[in-house]
């Protein structure tokens, strides 16, 4: 899937990033890519994970919104602990779209808790947003920061949708 993403200017970085990450030449594991609506972001994270796949390394990619929607349904049947667990163990993890949601009090602390988990074990973690990183929860913002572990690149290209005739 990386072969079909245009190069254009502003991806450079996001794709350099994705690529590294994919294919396990990355010095991080967390990656956290951010800019408008339509510059490539979600097509390079399901490149990632199509690599990633490909490299034999179980992982999953999720809306944000979808994640919630599953949280939300499992506490139906009192397993929203037991449904968040089995995010937070996942091997490889991206969350995309996030931002879009209604932002609650219960969805950032659910997200929070998620975050938290992940660093704190150092699972690979990819976060896909429109948001601009100052815009972000200080404790999300500060563990992507984290210039140890993680990379923020700004996927500044411009709305493909928009050139289409």
């Amino acid at each position: 899937m990386f072969e079909n993403f245009a190069p254009v200017k502003g991806a450079d970085q996001a794709l350099k990033a994705a690529k590294s990450l994919a294919y396990g030449e990355a010095t991080f594991a967390w990656l956290l890519m951010y800019g408008n609506t339509g510059c490539g972001k979600t097509h390079l994270a399901k490149a990632i994970a199509h690599v990633t796949r490909d490299r034999g390394i179980d992982v999953n990619m999720v809306l944000m919104a979808d994640m919630l929607a599953m949280l939300r349904e499992a506490m139906k049947d009192h397993q929203t602990d037991s449904m968040l667990r089995k995010f937070k163990d996942m091997a490889f993890l991206i969350i995309d779209d996030y931002g879009v949601e209604y932002g609650s009090d219960w969805e950032s602390a659910k997200f929070d808790e998620l975050i938290t988990s992940r660093y704190a074990t150092a699972k690979p973690t990819v976060l896909i947003t429109n948001k601009d990183v100052a815009d972000l929860p200080d404790r999300v913002r500060s563990r992507f920061q984290d210039t140890v572990m993680s990379r923020v690149v700004h996927n500044s290209a411009p709305d493909f949708r928009s050139k289409k005739s």
